[in-house]
């Protein structure tokens, strides 16, 4: 079976909208997902997503391993299309653009849409202010004031007070939880609109999962959060929306059910909603 991106209209392709710098970079966006289906080879692993992340508000990806999640996660920040024979269809817009449409590039929808990974990413040969910068130097941005900007992303970060006098020492030299929010601060230096988190905190120790949280919570009035997790307590705290992914066997994925994260784990309307997030199968 072969998918492709869907085809652009006359008027689109008469006049295709790019990302620019103005007049909403560094200002919190919506993701708007529409029919999205995607392969790996002839195998569809995720199908038919409608989801909408709204704007300034920290959305939960919940559901059990191989259902498609990080798949998806990756479909926004444009890296399911790097991985060979891997295919799409559908629509992802970011305030009403579709990343995938004519004229966008990846490294520019990159840079409005961040990402942090499960492992922490630093660069080890770079010391903790030049991580803070990797995001900028690799786009060929010189911001106006670099010791501004490193104070501002690591405090954003939750990580300033913390190594706010040693900011020559290597990145890589950091404990776990301190690499991870350094990622953070690396990826808000460069302003993004939203923020794409894959299991984050999935590695690091309770009291590094608390700093995490806090941080998330901190940021999301200035950039849009999407977080994949598999700790359901840390998707009732941190998020206002979740939605629950399942395959179901020899299925691909799909969202079940999404909403309020309230009413996801207060009321839901399908069962296997209710089942999963009580702990009886996942």
């Amino acid at each position: 079976m072969t998918a492709t991106l869907p085809s652009t209209s006359l008027d689109d392709a008469e006049h295709p909208q790019v990302f620019t710098g103005t007049p909403s970079a560094g200002e919190p966006g919506q993701v708007d997902a529409h029919d999205v289906c995607a392969w790996f080879g002839d195998r569809l692993v995720l199908e038919t997503v409608d989801l909408v992340m709204e704007k300034s508000k920290v959305t939960a990806l919940i559901g059990p391993s191989g259902c498609g999640k990080s798949t998806f996660l990756r479909i926004i920040n444009r890296m399911h299309e790097v991985v060979p024979g891997a295919q799409l269809a559908g629509s992802v817009k970011l305030d009403g653009v579709d990343i995938y449409g004519p004229g966008q590039r990846a490294m520019e929808t990159r840079r409005h849409i961040g990402m942090v990974f499960q492992k922490p990413n630093p660069f080890p040969a770079m010391t903790i202010a030049e991580n803070v910068l990797a995001g900028l130097k690799f786009s060929r941005t010189s911001p106006a004031n670099k010791d501004d900007l490193i104070e501002e992303s690591l405090t954003k970060g939750g990580l300033w007070n913390e190594v706010k006098d040693r900011l020559g020492e290597l990145g890589g030299a950091l404990s776990g939880g301190q690499q991870q929010r350094l990622c953070i601060a690396r990826s808000l230096a460069v302003k993004p609109r939203v923020l794409l988190m894959d299991e984050p905190c999935s590695a690091l120790d309770p009291t590094s999962t608390l700093r995490i949280e806090q941080t998330i919570k901190e940021i999301a009035s200035e950039v849009t959060v999407v977080i994949v997790t598999h700790n359901m307590q840390q998707a009732q705290r941190v998020s206002d929306y979740c939605a629950f992914f399942l395959a179901e066997e020899n299925q691909p994925g799909r969202v079940i059910e999404a909403g309020r994260t309230t009413t996801i784990f207060g009321s839901p309307t399908d069962q296997r909603t209710f089942d999963y997030v009580n702990g009886q199968f996942g």
